[in-house]
């Protein structure tokens, strides 16, 4: 027979793998959903250091498809031969987010690439952000 004692142990025991397993569960969900502003956030970084480790394919990847037309790039081929062509000689550079604004489905990435101020444009495509523009301030 089971003393009141263990079954008060067991119970509450119980109770903590449940609240501990609804904690883990409520963090792993925060985790696979981040915020807007941590997803605008997290692509203007990796846009910056694709481009300072010239990893141009991948820099195109995270270009909109606004991008491509407003630049009139034909694809993302010729994207990676212009970064290409265009930053041989580039220095690297040292970039700081400054501040993300989300408003819907854009994004504005406000940064310092070597203490230059710039910004970053963001749009929502296929669940997830895309740089539609670049610019000074």
């Amino acid at each position: 027979m089971i003393s009141d004692r263990h079954k008060l142990a067991c119970s509450a025991l119980a109770g903590l793998a449940a609240t501990l397993i609804g904690l883990g569960l409520a963090l792993a969900g925060s985790a696979r959903n981040p915020s807007p502003e941590r997803l605008a956030r997290q692509t203007a970084q990796e846009f910056f250091q694709t481009i300072d480790a010239r990893r141009y394919e991948r820099t195109c990847d995270l270009l909109a498809r606004g991008f491509y037309r407003e630049n009139h790039v034909r694809d993302k081929a010729r994207c990676a031969l212009a970064l290409r062509i265009g930053f041989t000689w580039a220095p690297s550079y040292r970039f700081r987010i400054v501040r993300v604004r989300v408003e819907g489905a854009r994004a504005v990435v406000d940064a310092l690439a070597n203490g230059a101020p710039g910004r970053v444009v963001l749009v929502q495509e296929d669940g997830q952000f895309k740089v539609v523009s670049v610019g000074g301030r």
